[in-house]
């Protein structure tokens, strides 16, 4: 297997978007967070997508289907999502 190799956005661009779509009946979960991404990894598996800058992932995304509870339940508790980086 490959080891990913991820781009790290400076830290004003770094971004975690957190989206419930009704219509589509999904949890999508975006971020550009590296370290977040690697623990997403572990904890949900592979993301519905990489976006990438040449050889380099530039951001994840997952999509998990409302009716799959038990990920997102395990990703909202285990995950450290809404940790608070800034330093004052």
């Amino acid at each position: 297997m490959e080891e990913k190799k991820y781009k790290e956005p400076n830290k004003i661009e770094e971004e975690t978007n957190i989206n419930v779509l009704y219509k589509d009946n999904k949890f999508s979960l975006y971020t550009n967070n590296v370290s977040l991404q690697k623990q997403l990894n572990k904890l949900l598996g592979e993301p519905t997508y990489e976006y990438k800058i040449k050889k380099s992932i530039a951001g994840s995304r997952w999509d998990i289907p409302l009716s799959d509870q038990v990920r997102i339940s395990r990703m909202i508790l285990k995950a450290k999502i809404f940790e608070n980086k800034e330093e004052g």
